[in-house]
């Protein structure tokens, strides 16, 4: 038989507060399932089969205990979350039910199996699969779900598309991902330092970035900080009014209001230094307009007399 890749748990467990197994009320079964709870937590963190024994372990459950206990066992007893359980129970039970279920076991990784299992996947998906797998080529996950769009019928993405999207890729990151290298999750935790399974799907270091990508990661050099642009020298304001030249008319801000066609108060606005910024006009509506001297009036560039 294939030799089995060691997976890590799909879900996060749910922490393990201590279990009261007084609240079983049969003592024969509170024995068995401090034992199945133990076995459980162990087996998810092995191999595919072991994660079934598991699954196998929580449909005994589901007969043995009873109503009312399973849940809270499943939770604190053995740190699932009850989506997590009832996806071993669901993968275990449709590869019961599997002709030549054995060559399944060659798929490593475990939510590959969910997803074979899973009510909304076609029955010749499931079939093909078995198939890769007694062939000794077990499908990916991301094989499993091209060939079950194409099974409801879904159009696959055309080369032209692929194209198109590759060239939205950034030159530079396009660069990063020629030197990406593919790591499993024990070389990230030695990389980081790591006690624990990592969580998330991205991590940081001084010099790399860590991008989850099925089982492992793709350990992936971090850009180069750009240099920060040196601050550009401020300009003096200059908001001393302009006196009126020959080919400008002074008029009162309201009079300038009924020619643009604006209201006196968005004049004398647009006309204060913190509008202004600095500048020597503000153009409105095709014509310049800058402050004046004299009170209460400005000066318009470009009006006819």
């Amino acid at each position: 038989m294939t030799e089995l890749s060691t997976v890590e748990v799909v879900s996060e467990p749910l922490p393990l507060p201590e279990f009261n197994y007084e609240l079983i009320s049969d003592p024969d079964e509170r024995e068995w399932a401090e034992s199945a709870a133990g076995y459980i937590t162990f087996g998810l963190g092995q191999a595919v089969v072991k994660v079934l024994e598991a699954g196998n372990l929580l449909i005994e459950a589901k007969k043995r205990l009873a109503h009312g206990e399973y849940l809270p066992w499943v939770q604190q007893a053995c740190g699932l979350k009850p989506k997590y359980a009832a996806q071993l129970t669901q993968a275990a039970e449709w590869m019961s039910n599997v002709q030549h279920a054995g060559h399944l076991e060659n798929i490593t990784d475990v939510t590959t199996l969910f997803l074979l299992s899973a009510n909304a996947t076609p029955e010749d998906v499931r079939q093909w699969a078995v198939d890769r797998c007694a062939a000794g080529d077990p499908p990916t996950r991301k094989e499993v779900i091209e060939r079950k769009r194409q099974s409801q019928g879904k159009p696959d993405r055309t080369l032209a598309q692929e194209v198109k999207a590759a060239l939205k890729i950034s030159s530079e990151a396009r660069h990063l991902a020629e030197n990406a290298e593919h790591i499993t999750t024990r070389q990230l935790m030695d990389e980081m330092d790591l006690d624990d399974l990592p969580k998330g799907s991205q991590h940081q270091s001084q010099s790399h970035m860590f991008l989850k990508n099925g089982n492992g990661w793709w350990k992936v050099p971090s850009p180069e900080p750009e240099p920060e642009p040196e601050p550009e020298p401020e300009a003096e304001p200059n908001t001393k009014p302009l006196q009126q030249s020959s080919r400008q008319r002074l008029l009162t801000t309201k009079e300038a209001a009924e020619l643009l066609g604006i209201s006196n108060q968005s004049v004398k606005t647009r006309l204060t230094p913190s509008a202004l910024k600095g500048s020597q006009f503000v153009v409105v509506r095709g014509r310049v307009l800058r402050p004046s001297i004299e009170r209460g009036k400005c000066i318009i560039d470009n009006c006819p007399p």
